[in-house]
């Protein structure tokens, strides 16, 4: 260890003081070999530790982030940090002679090779079925291209037709067609960028280091490009925490470190002491994860419930999560009514609601509402027939979220323009004044203090497959480790 602190000392310089776990990874680095698996708890200073890591490698380093804001992070520290799509970018892009990235390219293909009544069925179906077998690797030799594989995907992401006049048979075979159309399109989207490099076998930069950050979101597509860009002497550093695997509706495998770890022959080392939290919400998240551990100079901190505020409590800095977004929109009008600036976090969940407005094509603010609430009806029930109530769930909360924003008009402006300048304004991921995000959005963010609101409301019940259950329980530690200072659980009330 003397030889690996002197290292340490000469390289390291954004640690003053590195923790036990801390040396034994940068030992990992100058002295061991193979690759590793880090199992790092929230906030355990995972990015500092993993760039401090990458100055103790010899040789080519790509850092690969989950999104692009975290890889531009890595790049001002000097690492070459990139994402999984951006890597593909040239390649893909060179390989189908555009520049061009079209997030539309499904429902384009759609419109041109399928009737309006097939769409109206299985449209939705079809795209969200062709996404996740494109990160299932299907058609790219990691998954077999067969009716039981696209049903089994099916099953696990509790995905039915869009009416109920569909069958999940005639609708995996329109999303086979929808596949193959894509394939053969000189149109390519973000889905293509990773799938396509596997697919056509497109050759990518190999490095000596491969460090993957947030580890727990990966898919199949992901791990067969880690295989690419691997040399045999090459070594990888996967790093992330399984309780905070959430995206598995996304198509990420909600078991991926653990798919990781066997795929390519990882150790498994921790890190999981945080110098987020104080000891008070430490205690608290131990109810989901029992390994998480205080730092030694952690403050007390505090865990409250207030199971009755007002506005006045709030203040600038302060971030509210819930499990759903609603009651988000619901208390930020009351913010904003009570002169404190306040925003929901997450443009595209503003875009999601206008689409909604759009697709009513009504006339006016009453008709909407009356066109909503006939849709949502129908929808809901059409859910909860097939035993779907976590669409049940989304449908109803979008549909409240524009009703709510609805009722916030002001009575001189009362008109769907009106209504959907008042989505643009309220959704925007500014840093400024109090903010609002959806635990899934609240992921990586952090505050001195935390509102969980309705946390009595999370997990959600309606979570009846195993991977559905841990995530939902997942949700709860990420919302509990948001706090620096004091976590604060309320709920929502009656007040207007």
């Amino acid at each position: 260890m003397n030889a690996v602190a002197n290292a340490v000392r000469t390289i390291v310089t954004a640690i003053a003081n590195p923790s036990d776990y801390q040396y034994a990874l940068f030992d990992w680095v100058v002295n061991g070999t193979g690759n590793v698996i880090v199992e790092a708890v929230a906030g355990s200073g995972k990015t500092t530790t993993g760039v401090e890591m990458t100055r103790l490698c010899r040789g080519s380093v790509i850092y690969l982030a989950f999104n692009k804001p975290i890889a531009t992070e890595l790049q001002t520290r000097g690492v070459n940090g990139k994402t999984f799509h951006s890597m593909c970018y040239g390649p893909v892009t060179s390989f189908k002679r555009t520049k061009q990235v079209d997030s539309g390219k499904l429902n384009t293909l759609m419109r041109e090779h399928f009737p309006e009544n097939v769409r109206r069925v299985y449209g939705t179906f079809m795209t969200r079925m062709v996404g996740l077998a494109r990160q299932a690797g299907i058609g790219a030799g990691l998954a077999p291209n067969t009716t039981e594989e696209w049903l089994a995907i099916a099953d696990h992401h509790d995905l039915e037709p869009d009416s109920d006049k569909g069958t999940m048979e005639e609708g995996v075979t329109y999303a086979m067609e929808l596949l193959a159309l894509s394939n053969s399109s000189n149109l390519i989207d973000f889905d293509d960028l990773l799938y396509l490099a596997v697919k056509e076998g497109l050759s990518l930069p190999k490095y000596d280091w491969v460090f993957v950050d947030e580890a727990q979101d990966t898919n199949a597509i992901q791990r067969a490009l880690l295989r690419k860009i691997l040399k045999p002497t090459s070594r990888m550093v996967c790093v992330g925490d399984p309780a905070q695997a959430i995206y598995g509706f996304r198509g990420a495998d909600s078991d991926s470190m653990a798919l990781l770890a066997e795929e390519f022959g990882c150790v498994k080392m921790p890190l999981t002491v945080t110098y987020r939290c104080p000891k008070s919400v430490v205690e608290f998240a131990r109810n989901w994860v029992e390994h998480i551990e205080a730092a030694p100079n952690a403050s007390d901190g505090l865990v409250n419930e207030f199971p009755k505020w007002n506005t006045k409590s709030f203040v600038d800095g302060d971030l509210i999560v819930c499990r759903t977004t609603k009651p988000l929109v619901s208390l930020a009008y009351r913010l904003i009514r009570s002169q404190v600036p306040a925003h929901v976090m997450g443009r595209e969940i503003g875009q999601g609601l206008r689409k909604l407005v759009e697709k009513m094509n009504a006339k006016g603010l009453d008709a909407l509402v009356a066109k909503l609430e006939d849709h949502t009806r129908r929808e809901v029930e059409k859910a909860v027939a097939k035993g779907d109530d976590a669409k049940a769930e989304a449908i109803r909360d979008k549909t409240e979220c524009v009703l709510c924003i609805a009722d916030g008009l002001p009575e001189t402006d009362r008109s769907v323009p009106a209504l959907l300048r008042a989505i643009d304004s309220l959704f925007t991921d500014s840093d400024a004044g109090v903010k609002l995000a959806t635990i899934h959005k609240a992921k990586g963010l952090e505050a001195d203090r935390v509102y969980w609101l309705n946390s009595s409301k999370c997990p959600a019940q309606w979570a009846r497959q195993d991977w559905q259950k841990q995530q939902e329980a997942n949700l709860c530690y990420v919302a509990a480790t948001r706090a620096k200072r004091e976590l604060v659980l309320i709920e929502e009330d009656d007040e207007r």
